[in-house]
C-alpha cells in the first residue's frame, strides 16, 4: 500500500480554498416554512399505501458523492446523505455548486460530516436525521442501526490524523469519539429487496451490528481509488459479510461535481477488479429478480449523476 501523506501535505490540500469553501456555505440551515408546498402525498400514502400502483420495481438514482434517491414501487422517495460545501471552512473547497433543491417525501443523514448532511437542502415531507430504530410508511421500512464512522485512515490520505489535530487530542475513535464520528446504517425494504445505506461506517463494527443488518440484497458501499474511507480489502469484506448481491460504489471522485482539493479519485480500479456493470446513465430501476444469480456483482454509476450529468 501507497505510503500516507504526511500532515503537512494534507493541511495544504484541506485548507486549500478555505475563504471561498466557508463563504460558499453561509446561509446553511432548514428553511422548510419557506417551502410551497405540503404533505398532500403523505395523506395520500397513509390512506392509499402509495401514490401510484405497484412497478415492481425500485428506483436509484445517483446524486454524485454519497447521495442517493430511491423510490419504491409504489412511489415513496428517500434521499440519503445529501451533500454540501464545509460550513468551518476547514476541509477546504469540495464541492462545484449547490447541492439541488429536490423535492423527496423523506429526507435522511447517516451522519453529521458536510459531505452527507445537508438535509437542509432538500424539499422534503419529513426528516429522519441519523435515526436509530424503525420507521414505515407505505411500502417503504426503513431500520436504522447505529454505529461508528471509520475512525483510521486506510489510504493514501492521512485524514484522521487532521481529525486529531482540529479536536487537540490523540484519541478520535470509539467509545470517547465526538458526535461527528457516529454513523447511523440504514436498512431499506421495498419493492422485496434490503438496501443497506453504509455511510462512512466502520467496517469492523461488533457481532451484534451484523446480527441486527442480517442478509441484504444491495449494498451502497463506500469505496475509491485514494482508499478514502474503505481500503479495498475492507470493502469487500463488507460486501461478503452481507451477502449482498449487488454492490453499488459512492463516496468516489465525481470531477463534474467534486473538485479533486476532496482528495478522492474514481472507484474503477476496484469496480474493474469485480464481476461488474458499468452504468451508462444517473438512475435505474431493479426488480428482485434482476438480482437471481449475482452475489457481489457492482453496478458503477461512474460519473453519471443527477447534480450535473
Amino acid at each position: 500500500m501507497r505510503d500516507k501523506l504526511k500532515f503537512g501535505t494534507i493541511s495544504a490540500i484541506v485548507l486549500a480554498g478555505v475563504s471561498f469553501g466557508a463563504l460558499s456555505a453561509l446561509g446553511t440551515g432548514l428553511d422548510t416554512w419557506k417551502s410551497g408546498k405540503n404533505h398532500n402525498r403523505i395523506i395520500q400514502v397513509q390512506n392509499e399505501g402509495g401514490v401510484q400502483a405497484d412497478s415492481g420495481k425500485v428506483g436509484v438514482a445517483f446524486y454524485s458523492n454519497s447521495a442517493f434517491q430511491i423510490t419504491s414501487p409504489r412511489g415513496i422517495t428517500v434521499m440519503v446523505d445529501p451533500w454540501r460545501n464545509d460550513p468551518s471552512g476547514a476541509w477546504g473547497l469540495w464541492y462545484r455548486l449547490d447541492f439541488p433543491k429536490v423535492e423527496v417525501d423523506i429526507g435522511m443523514s447517516t451522519h453529521a460530516h458536510f459531505d452527507h448532511d445537508a438535509i437542509d437542502k432538500l424539499d422534503a415531507n419529513m426528516l429522519l436525521d441519523r435515526m436509530a430504530g424503525s420507521f414505515q410508511l407505505g411500502d417503504v421500512k426503513i431500520t436504522g442501526i447505529a454505529d461508528k464512522h471509520q475512525c483510521v485512515a486506510p489510504g493514501i490520505v492521512a485524514w484522521t490524523d487532521a481529525v486529531k489535530q482540529f479536536e487537540g487530542r490523540d484519541n478520535v475513535c470509539p467509545p470517547t469519539n465526538a458526535r461527528h464520528f457516529d454513523n447511523t446504517m440504514f436498512v431499506i425494504e421495498t419493492g422485496g429487496m434490503k438496501f443497506l445505506m453504509w455511510g462512512d461506517n466502520r467496517p469492523n463494527p461488533p457481532q451484534e451490528v451484523w446480527d441486527q443488518i442480517g442478509q441484504v440484497d444491495v449494498i451502497f458501499v463506500p469505496v475509491d481509488g485514494s482508499r478514502h474511507i474503505f481500503d479495498y480489502q475492507q470493502a469487500d469484506s463488507v460486501v461478503a459479510k452481507v451477502g449482498a448481491k449487488l454492490a453499488i460504489p459512492h463516496h468516489y471522485l465525481v470531477p463534474e461535481t467534486t473538485f479533486f482539493t476532496s482528495t478522492l479519485q474514481p472507484a474503477t480500479e476496484w469496480v474493474d477488479s469485480h464481476s461488474n456493470t458499468k452504468l451508462d446513465k444517473p438512475s435505474i430501476e431493479i426488480a428482485a429478480a434482476d438480482l437471481d444469480g449475482k452475489s457481489g456483482h457492482v453496478y458503477y454509476f461512474g460519473s453519471n449523476n443527477m447534480v450535473k450529468n
